[in-house]
């Protein structure tokens, strides 16, 4: 099946949805159009305007938007929660995000995509996953006295962190043992992921634990969502955030560590069945082997870009756990982006460096930095930046990252970037010209 654009009205997505729709014909993409697709959905195409900067609301409606924002440790730059939603809507104020945690109580921490911040409504529907938790933990079992010390201190003295425990005498534990040697933290996880205690707030990264039952009175109490239910919910949202999908890219966008909240093969028949109903198009990928799918509110967004119009703009970084690059697979097959995390790669072995940024320009995926950030010297060093294989070095793109360095600098409270290295060296040149251009007459 193909798209004429001129007999479709693109301001009137439902005619737009059925033309698309009414066909039983995979409709056929080329890689590229995917690839915009996919941008288009991950808001990643072009950069909202505000006034003062994006209100907690429209921090919320991303994250909706998103279904989840992956949390990690690493904060060479900024949390990768934060760089998430940085690079969708440029400097906001974090203590907004922290204050939609707690007190506002519209998100919650589970294991959605790894450990991730998602919107509260979610909570009915990792619960099977919590019961799950609870009846594999056999450290739990074993250590029943230890959850109960933990459960009765929280609940007679309020929300407690893992610091208001003591670590007990003895040797120190070997330094990759995640809880610290203390029992009451891998309590406290187990309780977590078992549903008994959310994660209250964050006091800088440390986690605050409370009951569920006193944050969310009477959710644990309410019935459960079907499993058909549970299915559709989490593969409508993931088809919704991918724009364009297969059934395994669509599994892999929620799950807890390893383990999907839909296996591939129960995606791709929930996502057969949308289609039916009218709220998925198949559709045929060139260079996919696979069957992808198409989410109903790029329908229009296919005809515009079919048109010419409403290329992305944006220019900006992404955190290496950004909702767009976690699925390493299919940024190489959309974008042709060969991405990996270097962090736990020996120093002498890694290529691009300990952190590297991937550069999302126009809606390509045209390098990476190494960047650092020193906080007292206010300082964003890049310390390599590498361009990919045909991309253009020039001042276009030299101002567009210049751009996107100097904004990230600002939302860090930095007042300088400063660039060592660039492949090829020519760029080096051109980006330092347009740094110093964005900041010249600004004040420290």
């Amino acid at each position: 099946m193909t798209l004429d654009p001129t007999t479709v009205d693109p301001a009137r997505p439902p005619d737009v949805t059925g033309a698309l729709f009414s066909s039983a014909a995979p409709l056929t993409l080329s890689r590229d159009e995917a690839r915009l697709l996919a941008v288009q959905a991950q808001g990643l195409d072009r950069r909202p305007l505000f006034r003062n900067g994006p209100s907690k609301d429209r921090l919320l409606e991303t994250i909706r938007a998103l279904g989840c924002v992956q949390l990690d440790t690493i904060s060479v730059v900024s949390r990768s929660h934060e760089t998430v939603l940085w690079s969708r809507l440029g400097r906001y104020d974090p203590a907004l995000l922290a204050q939609l945690h707690h007190p506002d109580g519209a998100l919650i921490e589970y294991w959605v995509h790894a450990a991730a911040l998602v919107p509260v409504e979610f909570f009915p529907y990792v619960r099977r996953r919590m019961a799950f938790y609870a009846a594999q933990d056999s450290w739990a079992r074993e250590h029943a006295d230890v959850l109960d010390r933990v459960r009765g201190r929280i609940r007679n003295g309020g929300p407690l962190a893992s610091r208001d425990f003591e670590r007990p005498d003895g040797p120190r534990p070997d330094p990759w043992t995640w809880w610290g040697g203390k029992p009451e933290r891998q309590a406290l996880d187990a309780l977590w992921s078992a549903g008994e205690l959310v994660v209250l707030k964050r006091d800088g990264f440390q986690r605050t634990y409370d009951l569920t039952d006193r944050v969310l009175p009477g959710a644990r109490e309410t019935p459960l969502p079907s499993e058909v239910e549970q299915r559709r919910w989490f593969v409508e949202r993931a088809l919704r955030a991918l724009g364009v999908a297969t059934a395994r890219w669509t599994s892999d966008y929620f799950r807890g560590g390893s383990r999907p909240y839909v296996p591939p093969r129960e995606a791709a028949a929930e996502l057969t069945a949308m289609a039916t109903e009218g709220l998925a198009c198949r559709v045929t990928v060139d260079g996919l082997e696979e069957p992808a799918w198409l989410a109903p509110a790029q329908a229009a967004h296919l005809v515009d870009i079919r048109a010419g119009r409403r290329r992305p703009t944006l220019t900006t970084l992404l955190s290496p756990f950004d909702n767009l690059v976690w699925h390493r697979g299919r940024i190489a097959a959309l974008f042709g982006f060969d991405y990996r995390l270097e962090s736990y790669t020996p120093a002498p072995k890694r290529r691009y460096g300990y952190y590297t940024l991937p550069i999302l320009h126009r809606g390509r995926l045209v390098g990476r930095l190494d960047p650092s950030y020193d906080r007292r010297g206010r300082v964003l060093t890049v310390k390599a930046i590498h361009l990919e294989p045909g991309v253009r070095a020039d001042d276009r793109l030299a101002l567009a990252v210049a751009g996107a360095l100097r904004d990230l600098c600002e939302f860090l409270g930095g007042r300088e970037v400063s660039l060592l290295a660039c492949d090829p060296p020519a760029f080096a040149p051109l980006l330092k010209a347009a740094l110093d251009a964005g900041t010249h007459g600004r004040q420290p």
